[in-house]
């Protein structure tokens, strides 16, 4: 791994609990070995293209590194119903891509939480796309996930040595019902067992915040803590 530089910024509202303050320390990278992924997965950093991030709150220790041991996952009994409900999706796991399509229901989906869930607004172009999802330090596949011909939901993970790290997805809003990031993270999972890898991750936990609970609900799951991973 080459770091080509690195910044931690100044305290800012918390994105995940009200009242609290957030610092973060990026570190822009190139060159990313497998193995090296692993490691830093395995301490608590995420990635977005060639930047490695993690938390430095000064007095807060609620962002919690998630993943699950996906030999041992064994889907819930809602789990199952969402993998029936969407028997009839196609799904292509490829190198990532960009075209109009992709932006599109970026796009969608980043309006649709802006409305529900108080989202900032962020406009995205095709650069900043293409910087954000398809320039990447380390290999990374593209799930995309097709209803007839229609494209529904675009996820993209990275693939370290021994893991898979879930970066990020969007999916179409008029489709809430079908759960289809919930069946994403089933897939994941199902890849990762295919794949032979030990370990998918699924970012950060934070107690209280409703868009990172529902992570705890793959189970068995383990989360980084001062002691280090720890099964719950």
């Amino acid at each position: 791994m080459i770091e080509l530089a690195q910044l931690d910024t100044e305290p800012e509202a918390c994105p995940y609990l009200p009242g609290r303050e957030a610092r973060t320390r990026y570190r822009l990278v190139s060159d990313l070995l497998p193995r090296e992924y692993d490691e830093k997965l395995s301490q608590g950093w995420r990635r977005f293209g060639s930047i490695l991030f993690s938390p430095r709150c000064d007095a807060c220790t609620e962002c919690l590194s998630i993943r699950i041991p996906v030999e041992r996952f064994s889907p819930s009994k809602s789990q199952r119903r969402v993998l029936r409900r969407n028997r009839d999706l196609s799904l292509e796991v490829d190198t990532p891509k960009l075209d109009e399509e992709r932006l599109e229901l970026y796009t969608r989906h980043h309006a649709d939480r802006e409305t529900r869930r108080g989202w900032p607004s962020a406009a995205m172009g095709f650069e900043e796309y293409y910087e954000t999802f398809c320039l990447n330090a380390v290999e990374t596949l593209e799930f995309c996930y097709r209803l007839d011909e229609r494209l529904v939901a675009v996820a993209y993970v990275g693939q370290a040595e021994d893991s898979l790290n879930s970066i990020y997805a969007f999916t179409e809003p008029g489709l809430s019902r079908r759960s289809l990031g919930v069946y994403d993270v089933l897939c994941e999972i199902e890849e990762a067992r295919r794949l032979s890898k030990g370990h998918l991750y699924l970012g950060y936990y934070v107690s209280g915040c409703k868009s990172m609970e529902y992570k705890a609900s793959y189970r068995p799951h383990q989360v980084l803590g001062s002691e280090g991973w720890l099964e719950t």
